[in-house]
């Protein structure tokens, strides 16, 4: 028993004999190497773990087992060493990791949908609009402004609003193609309705 190959104890030909000695059964191998009986035979299956037919069913050669079992581990190991794996496994678990924040966040309403804000936006932005728009014809009520100097007001308070709707547009149409983010129109630009100098 002691010249035999490893080889020759995982496939046992029909001139080699092993000895009923160093023949275990499914529940005595699991004792040795830490396992079930059904995973030592489920290892068995998959064809990891030798055994032979033998009185009352099969049993495992016990040196040529664990021997078997230690080489299953280690191919396993460097199998789960592998850096690209490690990686990919990494990039799988932080991926898990931010979809169950974000989740986690919508359960305690942190997060508000997209669409949601961006509708409260618009709104904000046109009262805001028809605020502004109004200011000229009162400061002129109030400060008795004449014709021009009104009409500047309006001129000068129409091209800020002009640009900072397109300030908002630009910052907004990049936020808006990342993942998961809703795609909507861009807020309307401040039109150029004529100014109070043209109005009659």
């Amino acid at each position: 028993m002691e010249n035999l190959t490893i080889e020759e104890l995982l496939d046992p030909g029909p001139s080699v004999e092993i000895p009923q000695s160093d023949l275990v059964t499914s529940a005595d191998l699991g004792e040795w190497l830490g396992l079930t009986s059904s995973r030592v035979n489920q290892l068995a299956r998959d064809s990891i773990l030798p055994r032979v037919d033998a009185p009352g069913g099969f049993a495992f050669p016990l040196k040529a087992s664990v021997q078997a079992y230690a080489e299953h581990l280690r191919n396993r190991s460097v199998r789960s060493s592998d850096p690209r794996l490690a990686d990919e496994k990494l990039r799988v678990a932080a991926g898990q990791a931010d979809k169950l924040d974000i989740q986690n966040q919508k359960s305690r309403g942190e997060l508000i949908p997209a669409a949601a804000v961006r509708a409260e936006w618009l709104s904000v932005a046109a009262d805001l609009r028809a605020r502004l728009l109004a200011v000229p014809s009162r400061v002129a009520a109030k400060l008795s402004l004449d014709r021009p100097a009104t009409a500047a007001l309006d001129v000068e308070l129409r091209r800020a609003m002009q640009v900072l709707s397109e300030t908002v547009n630009e910052g907004t149409e990049g936020a808006t193609h990342g993942a998961g983010s809703v795609h909507s129109a861009p807020l309307p630009a401040i039109d150029n309705q004529t100014p109070l100098e043209g109005r009659k």
